[in-house]
């Protein structure tokens, strides 16, 4: 996937009339195959819709000029034929304190950013949300003082093979007996809608979808917690690539077009993560701002009876849906390729689940989150097969240590608890606090020392073993490509 770099009259040609005037540098990679790309990952775990493109750009690679007096502007028009989205990952964004970089759609106003070098992982990389189309201008705007500070590494264009927003072609378009959160399924559960959130990370080269959900602790300070599925493959050696996609929903029920995707947060943290709860709790970088108002959903790990209650989530990528149940949940031991979990056995009253649903939270009557999703057959076809969920219950505790439990970050300061509600944004109270010893007892740690063993929450996985061995264990079950979570 070699990138070549094509500048002045050759960027004008390519780019038709449109770009005639502009004299802009253009990166243009080699058409990656939408076909292939599909036929590699059809099959389970997380939804897999970009390709990463390697494509070492530097300053020098782009066009420098100054809009106004004392403001200086650089820029570089990406190409990527036949891509359905782009965004960018970048290896180093550093020295000029005071710029701000975009990533725009040329011929649209689509724009995420303003990324600041706050927005930088403690590695120096940063990930972009991003645009849709195969077009897309980089441009970075910063005083004039701070031009030769400024420091920009590309090390690659993530180009997408699916159309997450189902406008551009209907592959992978999710299932018909899925229920828009707008429509009246979503009435009682308006807050709990605005807790989940579609997650975009790298798994190796790949692009991977999952939908989390933003959790309230005890501290309810707001802090921006989100749970998913272990499965996903989030783990601390490819967390900072996470970008968090807030009410990504339509307006209304059966209708609408989706948002354009420019309410996102970039960057994250593990905190843990645990194969038999098939669970994965991470940390963004910033917590959400208030124009998102996303509500930090309440939970209950008790492993209490659920006689009914709702499952919301984004199938194959697309607009938020919801699920609904009836019939109260059952425990089970669940084996799916090897990974075997404790999990809640629903069935649908309404609804489903697919690829890219995985992660979603399950919520009982009460509005508390009990489990998020694993696996299951469900469909729209198949109205009789279950979907499992991992229980909250087991992964309180996980294996009794920080990197593998729910505890000690859902209840930092030893709130003896197992329910917590949820957490409006207007009522979050910043807190100081710290591990208390009465929350290391609860929570089973017998002191504060590093207690990082077990919970394959280290980054000692890398990551392109962790994509074909997931690929591999799950290509022929019930987590197929119609039925798949």
């Amino acid at each position: 996937m070699a990138l070549t770099i094509a500048t002045g009259a050759a960027a004008s040609l390519f780019l038709g009339s449109v770009y005639a005037d502009t004299g802009l540098p253009s990166l243009v990679p080699q058409q990656v195959s939408g076909e292939t790309a599909r036929a590699a990952h059809s099959g389970p775990g997380p939804l897999f819709f970009a390709r990463l493109l390697p494509a070492p750009a530097t300053l020098s690679d782009g066009a420098w000029d100054m809009p106004q007096p004392g403001q200086a502007r650089w820029r570089l028009l990406v190409q990527s034929p036949g891509a359905k989205s782009l965004s960018l990952e970048l290896a180093r964004f550093s020295g000029a304190p005071d710029a701000h970089l975009y990533l725009r759609h040329p011929l649209t106003d689509v724009t995420q950013g303003p990324y600041t070098l706050d927005d930088v992982n403690a590695d120096g990389t940063m990930s972009t949300a991003m645009v849709f189309g195969d077009q897309a201008i980089i441009e970075v705007l910063l005083p004039a003082s701070q031009r030769a500070d400024l420091v920009l590494d590309i090390e690659g264009v993530m180009h997408g093979h699916r159309d997450i927003r189902k406008i551009q072609e209907n592959f992978g378009e999710s299932q018909s007996c899925n229920i828009d959160v707008a429509c009246p399924q979503g009435d009682a559960w308006r807050q709990q809608i605005r807790s989940v959130v579609g997650l975009t990370f790298r798994v190796g080269t790949e692009g991977a979808f999952c939908t989390g959900n933003l959790t309230n602790n005890t501290r309810q300070d707001g802090a921006p917690l989100v749970l998913t599925a272990h499965h996903c493959l989030l783990r601390a050696n490819n967390a900072g690539t996470v970008v968090a996609y807030w009410n990504f929903e339509r307006e209304a029920c059966g209708a609408g077009a989706p948002r354009d995707l420019t309410e996102s947060d970039n960057g994250a943290i593990l905190l843990s993560t645990q194969s038999a709860s098939d669970h994965t709790l991470i940390r963004l970088q910033d917590r959400p701002p208030a124009t998102v108002n996303a509500f930090f959903t309440g939970w209950d790990a008790t492993g209490d009876s659920v006689s009914d209650g709702a499952s919301i989530h984004h199938p194959s990528g697309d607009v938020k849906k919801i699920s609904l149940f009836t019939t109260p949940l059952r425990k089970d031991q669940v084996t799916i390729e090897g990974q075997t979990v404790d999990a809640w056995v629903v069935r649908w009253t309404q609804g489903t689940t697919e690829q890219g649903s995985s992660g979603a939270g399950i919520w009982n009557n009460e509005g508390r989150m009990v489990g998020v999703l694993f696996g299951g057959g469900a469909s729209c076809a198949d109205r009789n097969a279950s979907d499992f969920y991992g229980r909250m219950e087991g992964a309180w505790l996980g294996e009794q240590t920080r990197d593998s439990q729910l505890c000690i970050h859902l209840a930092p300061d030893g709130a003896d608890t197992l329910r917590l509600d949820g957490l409006e944004p207007m009522d979050a109270t910043p807190t100081s606090g710290g591990d208390t010893a009465a929350a290391l007892t609860n929570c089973g740690l017998a002191d504060s020392s590093d207690n990082s063993g077990g919970g394959d929450g280290g980054g000692s996985w890398w990551a392109p073993a962790l994509l074909f061995g997931a690929w591999w264990r799950r290509r022929s079950t019930c987590r197929g490509a119609s039925t798949s979570a």
